[in-house]
């Protein structure tokens, strides 16, 4: 058995928010699951193999949060692989076919491989806390561990993302469309012209086509159905925004923050992204270690994974920044 269990059970039913945005672990239903947290906390403070069953706990919570919640998987290529591996993108190329007449010459072609490794980069946080404060309210500071960790990890593997894709598709690119005031003609563009550029591949099957962006954006494709459409309006009505347009899928993106809580998704860009644009990946899953300082009186939680990413195709992006928007 489990020699925390009740974190375990504190962390699964009272961290984080409920869906009108309360604090889950603040309602009378959860207080008694909290002070026995706290007083399991003072029992077993000087005891190490309970702190990593505690960190144990948070590994869990937070990797099977940030697995579920995360939607990016949907519409870039994302794998997950051992800690140790390494990720090589191998294109192909040059292989020639001729058309000849019966029983004539068939001419050579060369076959090209062209290798990618995949970066790797690491992602975490580092929090410590004073160990009597963590003592007279352990339960309270669990809560706020897991539910901020989660989204801020959310919110980091998303502002890599973006920031990627920002790089391959600067200002200067030919895949940037500036615009005055989003059009249908622009997206309508844009979407043709991702999907034109992603190239056939035996066994990849229909590689999606995704427009993403936040609400101040996606909102503006409504208007460009026709009225008469029930399906579109009814979806519309029930959802606040429409699943597919054109045969791409829309994607809303959350209004991340950073720790300021300052937005870094820009309100004006829109994104039509091709699924094989890229690839993104996962080395291993979260590690979570804690310890105490030698010399002051501070407990140290710290989370990391290894994460990479990169934009090989390029033209399998249109980035739409619409000017008539706020950034």
């Amino acid at each position: 058995m489990s020699m925390s269990t009740t974190a375990k059970d504190f962390i699964a039913n009272t961290s984080g928010l409920d869906a009108w945005g309360r604090d889950r672990a603040a309602t009378e239903a959860n207080k008694e699951l909290a002070a026995k947290l706290d007083n399991e906390a003072r029992e077993n403070w000087h005891n190490e193999a309970w702190h990593r069953q505690v960190a144990a706990d948070l590994v869990q919570a937070l990797d099977y949060g940030f697995r579920f919640d995360n939607i990016f998987g949907q519409y870039i290529q994302t794998q997950t692989v051992g800690e140790f591996d390494r990720v090589i993108v191998r294109e192909r190329r040059g292989l020639r076919v001729f058309y000849t007449s019966r029983g004539g010459y068939i001419d050579e072609s060369q076959i090209r491989t062209e290798h990618y490794e995949m970066p790797r980069d690491t992602l975490g946080f580092h929090v410590s806390e004073h160990i009597d404060k963590l003592r007279a309210n352990f339960s309270a500071s669990i809560a706020d561990l897991v539910a901020l960790g989660g989204i801020r990890m959310e919110t980091e593997i998303n502002r890599r993302l973006l920031s990627l894709t920002q790089a391959a598709v600067p200002s200067s690119s030919p895949y940037y469309v500036a615009s005055a005031g989003l059009t249908k003609a622009e997206l309508d563009a844009a979407i043709r012209q991702v999907r034109d550029n992603i190239q056939p591949d035996n066994g990849t099957g229909q590689v999606p086509v995704t427009v993403l962006g936040r609400a101040s954006m996606i909102d503006k494709i409504a208007d460009f159905l026709p009225t008469y459409s029930p399906v579109a309006t009814e979806e519309q009505r029930q959802r606040g925004f429409i699943g597919y347009y054109k045969g791409a899928q829309l994607v809303v993106l959350r209004n991340y923050a950073d720790e300021d809580g300052r937005s870094f998704i820009p309100g004006n860009e829109l994104w039509v992204l091709g699924g094989t644009a890229g690839r993104f990946a996962l080395f291993g899953g979260l590690q979570v270690k804690t310890w105490d300082e030698n010399t002051v009186d501070y407990r140290h939680y710290r989370a990391r994974r290894d994460i990479g990413g990169m934009i090989n195709r390029p033209e399998q992006v249109r980035r739409i920044v619409d000017a008539s928007e706020t950034a």
